[in-house]
């Protein structure tokens, strides 16, 4: 086994336990102890686990809770998602990525009965289950975020087409792309741009220039971000530069996007 994949596994075991041990990781990859020993090192250097005597743990900040995420910034994430629901077209099916922000973005939408919502995010089938129409993939709930991964979740999302997948995102960076904490997510989110006519990156200022642990793809691949304008200028210039449409919405408000018209697809663009 190459040692990047068995240091992704380890997140992975981490992902389900609370703990583990030096001896059971070795055991369970057929390496040495030390050699586990210089793995969890490293993760520990890049924010993923945090060591304990004889293991690790998940860092909480590697982590965040959902708890936590939703109540950081959330003016910000409120006129984030009144703007990017005012892309959304009668008629239009929409994926909602788990995360804080599309989750205030299902709470504008719940009152259009025009739209249908697919979602891997159990608190955002929670606010539309009695509202419009609505469908859930399956997969293993990640218990911090609150998020459907896994190969179930993937597979049911690579059936899909919609009109607009909008994604939660922790680093958007002109260098690094797009990234998330876990590998379980970031192929999860993978599949969600895949799926979509257009890619929307819903994502408040804190996350601009920031590079988290998993990289989901590069900013080519995605239409739009949408963010506030308390955004650094030299991140969203970076940003722009590197050939990303940046929109930076002011509290109460609504700004005009950069570049191209807000419902132009990847392929229209090209085109």
């Amino acid at each position: 086994m190459m040692t990047a994949e068995r240091r992704r596994q380890i997140l992975d075991v981490l992902a389900t336990d609370a703990r583990a041990e030096v001896p059971a990781l070795a055991l369970r990859f057929g390496v040495s102890e030390s050699t586990i020993r210089r793995d969890l090192q490293v993760l520990s250097q890049d924010g993923a686990v945090e060591r304990t005597r004889g293991g690790a743990v998940p860092s909480s900040r590697f982590e965040p809770s959902f708890g936590e995420k939703e109540t950081a910034n959330r003016a910000q994430k409120v006129s984030i998602a009144r703007a990017a629901a005012e892309l959304v077209q009668p008629g239009q099916t929409v994926f909602l990525d788990a995360g804080t922000s599309t989750l205030e973005l299902a709470r504008v939408l719940r009152t259009r009965t025009d739209v249908t919502v697919a979602t891997n995010s159990i608190p955002i089938a929670v606010e539309l289950a009695q509202h419009l129409r609505l469908v859930i993939t399956g997969g293993q709930v990640k218990e911090r975020t609150l998020a459907l991964v896994g190969p179930l979740a993937e597979r049911a999302i690579e059936q899909m087409h919609v009109d607009i997948a909008f994604l939660g995102m922790n680093g958007v960076a002109a260098g690094a792309g797009l990234t998330t904490p876990t590998w379980e997510e970031a192929a999860t989110k993978a599949r969600m741009i895949a799926a979509g006519r257009t890619a929307i990156v819903l994502a408040d200022s804190s996350k601009l220039g920031a590079v988290s642990f998993a990289r989901v793809a590069g900013l080519d691949e995605v239409d739009l971000l949408v963010t506030d304008e308390g955004a650094p200028a030299g991140e969203v210039e970076a940003l722009q530069a590197a050939g990303l449409r940046v929109r930076a919405v002011p509290a109460g408000g609504i700004t005009a996007a950069t570049g191209t018209a807000p419902g132009q697809t990847r392929s229209e663009e090209d085109a």
